[in-house]
């Protein structure tokens, strides 16, 4: 891949910037987060990330399809179920409150339909990120309250 191939800082910062769970960050903050994102490339068939493994990064979809799968056994067979389809824009494994896996282990399986251009953000990193920034974890608390409908000052859920 050529210099011209990789995604900018900006691109990079309008990914941070589209994700609810970060939208009360810093220009600072966001500039920093943005940093830590690494382009990752993932062809048709390719598996993103799999159910059951331990949820050690975050992926934003630049380019490309995935289909978001869920496994089970029934009746002793594996039956493979395709609960969604992802497209630019979407995210595995983070939603508007945080991260999805509160257990740190995947809740589906994730395959690239179409040739995949993504961003990486690694847990480890993050975590490093929001222990630097204290602001970042309260900032992420009160949105996640704030979505979830918990209002801590007045003690009302």
């Amino acid at each position: 891949m050529n210099e011209a191939e990789l995604i900018g800082m900006d691109t990079k910062k309008s990914f941070i910037a589209k994700q609810g769970v970060f939208s009360q960050l810093t220009n600072e903050e966001t500039d920093v987060l943005a940093s830590l994102l690494s382009e990752k490339h993932f062809a048709p068939g390719d598996t993103i990330v799999t159910e059951g493994d331990h949820v050690d990064s975050v992926y934003f979809i630049v380019k490309g399809k995935a289909d978001v799968r869920h496994v089970s056994i029934q009746n002793g067979a594996m039956q493979i179920e395709s609960i969604t389809t992802l497209e630019p824009g979407a995210s595995i494994g983070l939603n508007e409150t945080g991260f999805y896996s509160l257990s740190g282990v995947r809740t589906a399986t994730v395959c690239a339909i179409t040739p995949m251009v993504t961003l990486r953000l690694s847990v480890a990193a993050f975590h490093g990120f929001a222990l630097s920034n204290s602001h970042v974890s309260a900032v992420m608390r009160k949105n996640a309250s704030e979505i979830l409908g918990f209002y801590s000052n007045t003690g009302q859920t």
